[in-house]
């Protein structure tokens, strides 16, 4: 039992030596196998190396990959790859920072398990060749390290103690055949430089004698010239080998005498990529006659030539042939002309710049005033061509009146004394025309501070001579409507009060007379055209603001039907509405733009015949929200289409309007406001006759809008409250007819006509409620607004500005200043009913 237990254990065992001896041998006979490969590669040190590549990757089994790699310098050279990075030969890597280069100084095996977590490994390269493990073996050559020989891996610890022994084997067999290699190279080197050494120095031996004292003469009289010269010299043979060479070549090309000599002067001192066309070039092919006395032919150019730390420069080249001694020399006088060649590229770069130029006169004068350049511009503005005042004055250009006054001899001073003067006055053209024109006249000096003449420069500044006269005269009449719009408003504000009252007695008696009807009609028309003329101020001047918010096109078309509906039933006309269900919003001012909808409903009510039908339409085209109003009517002409948003434009004749109504100004104010709003409005007509359609375009507000609440609902009733109001206006109708108005709708009203006045009356009266115009004579609303203020005890009082002044700037002002509520004039009825409400709420609180 216990002797088949035993077979039973010994058996295996027995098994697993055999087969460690059998693996062994195979490995020692394909070691041996690879010793015999190699050393059979005795005279060619690249096929030695890739067989040793070559035999590793079949000796060790984990490696992907083998590389020799040589040591040059501070760089690591791949001499021979096998593998999968076969085709990486010649790979450069710097020795600092990498496994093989360590190796090379430590001079002994490394082995690195994983190079992704090893400092000593260049990562880097470690990834483009795929290797995650190696090692590397010096290979050693009398006590220095040539290169290492490295086994790389795709996965972590994938090599062996037997793989190193592997290694390790086969690195003292390459070192060992590397020797023999190197040893035969530099032994064949030697023979081969010794050869042509003797053959040189058997040349040399025989010539020597003959031609030392012929040598020595030609030296001593090169050297003569050449000592003197501040140009490079170089001489060449008939082949182009530099024999000769001076000390001012050093200092243009910075290569001493014994770096030059006896190398090609193309391959030294010019660029490679400049070789082959140089030498095509007759400067460097001169073949003079045999038996000619001197030089029989010279030849210049201007090369590109290399210094030796790279740059570039341009170079003049002289060439010349020498005969000597039977030979053929050529002698090269070489000068760095840099400076020649900027100067000349910069004057032909000024020359295209300067006939480019069509909108300015350009012109160089001498210093004494005469034209010595003429500019493709100066003929286009002078009308002059150059063989016409080439040689002229420059006073060719004043007018009689300048020229008998000594302008042109005053102007060239004072610009020879200041360096550069600017003016702007008439000049004269060819044909007698004059125009404004800016000129700037620049004295030019040399380095010595000597005046070498003038450079001017004239352009023709009519146009914007005329553009800024219209532009001024735009400003004026801008501020003209505005300050007649404003002072239109002071009368109107008390036929708005007295209107006002004639409302309120005539409901007291059940009915509105049909006079007072017509009076209200016209004073909202009045009214509607003094606000029109406002806004044509504020386009022209663009002082036109919105105060953006978002806001639905729903709600826009509803406020601006609710604003037209008047208009619409009193002419008899319907109106289909097409509106989404969903809500479309915009970033938008609502007052501004119900302004422009209404504007456009108005014009197609007006522009129709009674009983006509419009429609309006609320869209979405991509991300562009839209409202559309066509009707059926009078139509424009295709040609009048863009004139009729130009201020003041009426496509239709006033005449010819049903109504006989409106300045122009609408269609203008309307694309202003759309254009702040981010958008466009466009107009479309097939024709008179054939009605019109015009669309509103707007960008669609980008974030999220939240939920509009529920509308607070309306107070309850209330105890009455009886306010003391004080008006304050220097017009008189306007300030009585307004306590008159406040009185009618039961309160207790005073009227003073100034700002003295008005503090006196604030300190008795103690108002609740202040109307104070602000454009008063001696003392302004603004001036009497902080002593009023002082002169009420009591807190809580509402002082309101009440002006003509109605913009976004001016109700910014006015509550800069202090005033809680902004009133403009003529103030309307609903208008002063809801201030005289916030008094009494704030008289309950």
């Amino acid at each position: 039992m216990n002797a088949s237990q035993d077979r039973q254990i010994d058996t295996p065992d027995t098994a697993a030596l055999l087969d460690r001896e059998r693996s062994t041998n195979a490995r020692l006979r394909k070691l041996i196998d690879a010793h015999s490969r190699i050393a059979a590669a005795k005279l060619d040190l690249d096929r030695f190396l890739s067989l040793v590549t070559d035999a590793l990757l079949e000796l060790v089994p984990a490696a992907h990959a083998s590389v020799v790699e040589w040591v040059d310098g501070e760089d690591m050279v791949y001499r021979a790859c096998s593998g999968t990075i076969a085709q990486h030969v010649g790979l450069r890597l710097k020795r600092d920072g990498s496994l093989s280069g360590l190796c090379s100084v430590e001079k002994h095996l490394l082995y690195s398990v994983d190079t992704a977590n090893d400092t000593r490994v260049d990562a880097a390269a470690c990834r483009r060749v795929g290797a995650t493990s190696m090692i590397v073996a010096p290979l050693l050559y009398q006590s220095e390290v040539a290169g290492v020989v490295k086994l790389m891996a795709g996965s972590p610890g994938a090599f062996s103690n037997d793989d190193i022994e592997t290694l390790e084997r086969i690195t003292s067999l390459v070192a060992s055949g590397m020797a023999h290699q190197r040893v035969f190279a530099e032994n064949r080197a030697l023979i081969e430089q010794n050869t042509i050494t003797i053959a040189r120095l058997r040349t040399e031996i025989s010539l020597r004698e003959a031609a030392d004292s012929k040598l020595e003469a030609s030296l001593r009289r090169r050297r003569l010239v050449l000592d003197t010269t501040h140009d490079a010299f170089v001489c060449t043979d008939a082949d182009g080998i530099v024999i000769d060479w001076n000390d001012a070549a050093t200092r243009t090309f910075g290569y001493a005498r014994d770096a030059v000599m006896g190398r090609p002067m193309l391959d030294v001192l010019f660029p490679a990529r400049c070789k082959d066309r140089y030498a095509e070039l007759d400067v460097f092919r001169i073949t003079p006659e045999p038996n000619a006395d001197g030089p029989s032919y010279r030849s210049r150019t201007e090369l590109i030539a290399r210094r030796i730390d790279g740059s570039e420069f341009p170079a003049e080249l002289s060439a010349c042939p020498v005969h000597f001694d039977g030979h053929i020399e050529l002698a090269y006088f070489i000068r760095d002309v840099t400076e020649r060649f900027s100067a000349r590229e910069l004057d032909k770069r000024f020359r295209v710049l300067v006939d480019a130029i069509k909108d300015y006169a350009i012109t160089m004068l001498d210093p004494h005033g005469h034209i010595t350049t003429w500019s493709a511009g100066s003929t286009q503005v002078m009308g002059y061509t150059p063989d016409e005042v080439l040689g002229q004055s420059s006073a060719l250009f004043y007018t009689p009146e300048d020229v008998a006054a000594g302008r042109p001899k005053r102007d060239l001073e004072l610009a020879a004394r200041e360096g550069r003067i600017e003016m702007e006055e008439w000049r004269v053209r060819k044909n007698g025309t004059i125009f404004w024109a800016n000129i700037i006249t620049t004295a030019l000096r040399d380095p010595n501070g000597a005046l070498q003449g003038f450079a001017k420069i004239t352009r023709d500044m009519s146009r914007r001579r005329r553009l800024e006269e219209l532009e001024a005269s735009s400003q004026r009449m801008s501020q003209f409507l505005a300050l007649l719009g404003h002072e239109l408003r002071n009368p109107l504000a008390p036929l708005r009060n007295a209107v006002s009252m004639l409302q309120l007695k005539s409901a007291s008696h059940g009915a509105f007379v049909p006079e007072h009807e017509l009076i209200d009609r016209q004073l909202s028309h009045l009214t509607r055209l003094v606000d029109d003329l406002l806004d044509a101020g504020r386009v022209t001047l663009g002082r036109v603001q919105i105060e953006p918010k978002p806001v639905s096109m729903q709600a826009i078309a509803q406020l601006s039907i609710e604003g037209s509906a008047p208009l619409l039933a009193t002419r008899n006309q319907t109106l289909d509405v097409v509106m989404p269900d969903t809500p479309m919003y915009i970033e938008g001012d609502l007052t501004r733009m119900v302004q422009v909808v209404q504007n456009l409903l108005n014009n197609a009510s007006k522009f129709s015949p009674p009983g006509a039908s419009i429609g309006l339409q609320a869209f979405r085209s991509g991300r562009l929200l839209a409202i559309r109003i066509h009707d059926s009517g009078r139509g424009i002409d295709r040609d009048a289409i863009d004139a009729i948003f130009n201020l003041f434009v009426q496509e239709t004749p006033t005449q010819e309007q049903a109504d006989k109504s409106g300045l122009g100004i609408g269609l203008t104010l309307a694309r202003a406001i759309v254009d702040l709003h981010g958008g466009h409005i466009d107009a479309h007509s097939e024709g008179r006759g054939k009605g019109s359609v015009f669309t509103v375009w707007l960008p669609e507000c980008s974030r999220a809008i939240a939920d509009e609440g529920q509308r607070d609902e309306a107070p309850g009733p209330t105890r009455p409250v009886d306010l003391k109001v004080m008006v304050v206006d220097d017009n008189v109708d306007s300030a009585d007819s307004m306590a008159t108005l406040v009185q009618v709708l039961g309160h207790e009203a005073h009227a003073v006509y100034d700002g003295a006045a008005a503090i006196e009356l604030a300190r008795k009266l103690q108002p609740h409620l202040v109307l104070l115009d602000l454009s008063m004579p001696k003392m302004t609303g603004f001036d009497a607004l902080p002593h009023i203020r002082q002169a009420i005890a009591a807190p809580g009082a509402v002082i309101a500005a009440m002006t003509g002044l109605g913009t976004s700037e001016d109700r910014v002002r006015t509550e800069a200043a202090g005033f809680d509520l902004h009133l403009t004039k003529p103030v309307g009825l609903p208008d002063l009913e809801s201030v005289l409400q916030i008094a009494v709420a704030h008289v309950r609180d």
